[in-house]
């Protein structure tokens, strides 16, 4: 028969051993979850610097400029607030067949737009000289009355009926003018590209008049190197 003391012994030792491999067991696992919880600190570390990183080096920079964002005046332009002026008036208080100019946006209030834009009426049997733009792209709408566009096409002059809702599209370098042909002035808004420091709108500030003042008097050739030095070169007259 085996021993009671031998098995009590053998007892004993078996508890001593479960309890010696609970005991390491759980200090294995205390270390795993240590190690897991430093390696996704470690982790969480590395994506923000890896994200600093992106931030610094691939994202561009944050040039807004919340002042003149909140300057509504560059944004939202009343009638009450633009420039007005007279295109060839006949006298300094009377604008005749000449036009009146309103400037919505141009290099001088918006310089970091793209483009300008004004308002335009023709006066009645008002036309404008032909010429062309070598750099400017010009995008006009008509707003009402009735007038004739002029182009060219393979050397050929073409003129053409506008009125309101028609579109008129001019590409650089090519000769245009338009007149009025109705019993109401013609008007339109137009779109000039680029929005030039010296290109058509500034033209036209320079031979206007702002209304009940006299415009300066200008000589044929003065005329010209003007419109010259704003893209604006004007169709030499045919000789008959």
């Amino acid at each position: 028969m085996i021993n009671n003391k031998n098995i009590i012994k053998v007892l004993v030792l078996g508890v001593l051993l479960l309890l010696c491999n609970v005991v390491v067991g759980c200090g294995e696992k205390a270390n795993h979850d240590k190690k897991t919880t430093e390696d996704i600190a470690k982790i969480s570390i590395d994506e923000e610097r890896i994200a600093s990183h992106h931030h610094a080096d691939d994202t561009e920079p944050h040039t807004h400029n919340h002042s003149s964002q909140s300057d509504t005046s560059k944004r939202i332009m009343n009638p009450d607030s633009i420039e007005e002026l007279w295109i060839f008036p006949e006298r300094k208080d009377h604008l005749g067949s000449g036009g009146m100019l309103q400037i919505y946006m141009d290099a001088e209030s918006h310089p970091n737009a793209s483009s300008g834009f004004a308002k335009y009426e023709l006066g009645v049997g008002g036309a404008l000289p032909e010429h062309k733009h070598n750099k400017t792209e010009e995008i006009a709408y008509f707003i009402s009355g009735e007038g004739i566009v002029i182009s060219y096409e393979n050397a050929k002059r073409i003129e053409t009926v506008v009125k309101e809702g028609y579109v008129w599209y001019t590409a650089p370098g090519e000769w245009h003018s338009f007149k009025n042909t109705g019993d109401t002035p013609l008007k339109l808004v137009f779109a000039t590209i680029p929005n030039a420091k010296h290109g058509l709108l500034n033209f036209f500030k320079k031979v206007s008049a702002s209304p009940g003042k006299a415009s300066t008097a200008l000589s044929a050739e003065e005329f010209a190197t003007l419109a010259l030095e704003n893209d604006m070169i004007l169709k030499p007259a045919k000789i008959d």
